[in-house]
């Protein structure tokens, strides 16, 4: 199993939007989220790149635990500031979507940590909570037999 820490605020794929151009006579797709992505996925990639000498050929499980960025109103007033209240929750049930964040994973290791995400043939965890140090620990693995 390889597993490492993305540090950085998680952002999702974005939604793809597809244009018909008639003087193309094709159709363009773009993605609505493409330019807060990208350095996020750049992350992902380029500390996947260091973990993986070759992307995996079989197929794969993976774990994604998202620790996302907590409000100002989880802490307390100004004099305990960095005290967190009674009541501020520990599962992050906003946006981002889960699938999102994971899809962005998925295709930032694409051609690193395997071939095509088409492998990912376990998705064993992922969560999304609120921590102190924003990121994704993410964990990979080629599943060598059958369970």
């Amino acid at each position: 199993m390889i597993s490492f820490w993305v540090p950085g605020v998680p952002i999702p794929k974005g939604s793809a939007k597809g244009f018909y151009i008639p003087s193309l006579d094709r159709v363009v797709i773009t993605q609505d989220n493409k330019k807060r992505q990208k350095p996020w996925a750049s992350m992902i990639s380029s500390v996947a790149r260091e973990l993986f000498p070759k992307p995996l050929i079989g197929p794969v499980m993976i774990s994604i635990a998202f620790k996302m960025p907590r409000p100002k109103a989880h802490y307390r007033s100004v004099k305990k500031a960095q005290i967190l209240r009674d009541d501020a929750p520990k599962y992050h049930t906003i946006k981002p979507d889960s699938d999102k964040l994971t899809r962005c994973v998925f295709d930032a290791l694409t051609n690193i940590a395997w071939m095509d995400d088409q492998q990912v043939s376990v998705i064993a965890h992922v969560s999304k909570v609120y921590g102190d140090r924003p990121g994704a620990l993410v964990r990979v693995c080629e599943i060598k037999e059958e369970f």
